[in-house]
């Protein structure tokens, strides 16, 4: 009947930042085990070593020594000083992500994972992943916050909606790993689970090759996230105004991503993800310095957030003029949608 019942002490240890995490939490078990053990095995001497006797005496009056109190005020500090550095060392490595590795996008809603490669092949609750290759995650949720976690990679971390969270993975185990939420987020959120497959690279370049191929029958690279942005931002027209020639009625957008920005009133700011995203919801909390306020706002209702992290990595790979689209016929906005065609064949404008 217990043959295969197997109880395992920890989560499988399946990257980098599992190893480096098991001997931080391991190191803080044992020392807080032999420190709470000499402890309770003084305590206990103690009650026999200075029991009462048989006959009355007087308890003799002890007027303490400084330097035992030092002492056992010191080590601690030192056992609980170490405890804090190399928790802060293996805490900065996690939340500095490179930038120059591959991004995969995880959208978290009441009651799944959405995810998506930086080649455009798309999952729901579950994540392929190349063995012992550097990959970044940048997640946000459509409803409420949700906790994307992964035991076997030790590392978990909210999705808040309005904004974007990264981390990174270094998967080190071939095999396939719980993703669970780790932060309550409604009736559902037991059924909010999934999987992530580490796969040899080579297994993990035939998976790519051979799922979801786009919609126009191209190759799955045609899927990526820079490319579902820029079929949006024909699909809104931006290109009527965001042009390529340089002469419309808003700012360039090729090679303004990580760039300072001169804001009207003076200011500036870092083009980043957060810019560009908050730039798209509200065009008219920071205004470039020189253009007029005209842009529309794109809500959820218009624009999703997964469309929302297309848009802006379609943005982040613009490096020249040259790259901006000249045409937007091929996919016509909504009509009535901010810059969609009228009937005299004209642009409509807020």
């Amino acid at each position: 009947m217990f043959n295969d019942f197997q109880l395992p002490l920890t989560p499988p240890r399946a990257s980098s930042f599992a190893y480096e995490y098991d001997l931080l939490f391991w190191y803080i078990s044992l020392v807080v085990l032999l420190g709470g053990g000499l402890t309770i095995a003084t305590m206990i001497y103690f009650c026999f070593r200075y029991a009462a006797k048989s006959e009355p005496a007087q308890t003799p009056r002890l007027l303490g020594s400084t330097s035992i109190e030092v002492t056992w005020t010191l080590i601690p500090f030192l056992f609980f000083a170490s405890f804090f550095v190399w928790g802060v060392r293996i805490y900065s490595n996690k939340i500095s992500a490179p930038i120059d590795v591959p991004e995969y996008y995880v959208v978290g809603k009441q009651w799944m994972w959405k995810i998506q490669h930086p080649t455009g092949q798309r999952e729901i609750n579950e994540l392929h992943l190349p063995l012992n290759r550097t990959v970044r995650i940048t997640g946000t949720s459509e409803d409420v916050i949700h906790d994307f976690a992964i035991p076997a990679f030790r590392s978990k971390f909210d999705v808040v909606p309005g904004r974007y969270v990264t981390t990174w993975y270094h998967p080190t185990k071939v095999g396939k790993y719980h993703i669970f939420c780790d932060q309550y987020c409604g009736m559902g959120h037991s059924q909010m689970v999934g999987t992530v497959i580490v796969m040899n690279p080579s297994d993990y370049d035939a998976w790519l090759q051979g799922l979801h191929v786009s919609e126009e029958g191209k190759n799955p690279v045609d899927g990526s996230a820079s490319w579902e942005g820029k079929k949006l931002f024909l699909k809104l027209q931006c290109n009527a105004c965001h042009n390529a020639d340089g002469v419309g009625r808003a700012p360039q957008l090729a090679g303004i991503y990580m760039q300072r920005r001169p804001l009207q009133g003076g200011r500036d700011v870092l083009a980043d993800d957060a810019y560009l995203r908050e730039s798209i919801r509200d065009p008219m909390a920071k205004i470039v310095d020189g253009w007029k306020p005209i842009m529309p706002a794109y809500p959820r209702s218009q624009v999703s957030e997964e469309e929302l992290l297309n848009l802006v990595a379609y943005i982040r790979s613009l490096r020249n003029a040259n790259d901006l689209p000249k045409r937007y016929d091929r996919y016509p906005a909504p009509v009535g949608a901010p810059g969609a065609p009228t009937d005299e064949g004209g642009l409509t404008r807020e």
